[in-house]
């Protein structure tokens, strides 16, 4: 068969596919190492990959918890360390070098629980990230509960607070030395923070 794409198929190096009819037993050998691939992940090279330290963090409805920081605070959801078990789940969420892990609370075998079953958290999460300005607005939009306001703190950051759905809070910063670095500007007598000390 000869069409617009024969000069192109007969440039392929690896001539791994057939050309045009394909043979369906190629395409199904194909798609059998994909989905083992997909099925089955490389924790080795995952667990290599994380931090010596990094928190577990429960929630009732942790499926929610998800798309809320992913959708909210901008995380990435490592993917392939996902982990399901029946109706409940275990994620990994990266932000720059740091790690969570995001899972149903289990008070049965871990003994930690949701905020929410207690009406209050003990942790705050403490995350430095690019462009605190930009965060903050987006997290705005997006709906979060801003817990303190944006302000310069006198210990040298930008910083905000903000409380996720079930409890959890955050506080995001950013150094004034990388708000600096790509040209913004910081107050020259910040005073934010010096009411907690």
């Amino acid at each position: 068969m000869t069409d617009d794409l024969s000069a192109l198929r007969k440039l392929r190096p690896d001539q791994v596919h057939p050309d045009y009819p394909a043979e369906p037993t190629v395409f199904s050998r194909h798609k059998e190492q994909l989905m083992a691939t997909i099925g089955t992940p490389d924790f080795t090279t995952l667990y290599a990959a994380m931090p010596d330290i990094y928190p577990r963090l429960a929630y009732e409805d942790e499926r929610a918890a998800l798309e809320y920081l992913t959708r909210v605070f901008g995380f990435q959801e490592i993917r392939e360390a996902r982990m399901e078990t029946g109706d409940t789940m275990l994620a990994w969420l990266r932000t720059g070098t740091g790690v969570l892990m995001v899972g149903h609370t289990n008070e049965e075998v871990h003994r930690i629980a949701s905020p929410a079953t207690f009406g209050g958290t003990t942790v705050q999460m403490m995350v430095y990230v690019h462009d605190i300005d930009a965060h903050y607005e987006h997290a705005v939009a997006e709906g979060a509960s801003i817990t303190m306001e944006l302000q310069d703190a006198f210990y040298g950051e930008r910083r905000y607070e903000a409380t996720d759905p079930e409890g959890h809070r955050w506080h995001f910063g950013e150094r004034f030395s990388d708000i600096e670095a790509r040209g913004g500007t910081v107050s020259e007598h910040p005073e934010g923070g010096l009411e907690e000390h």
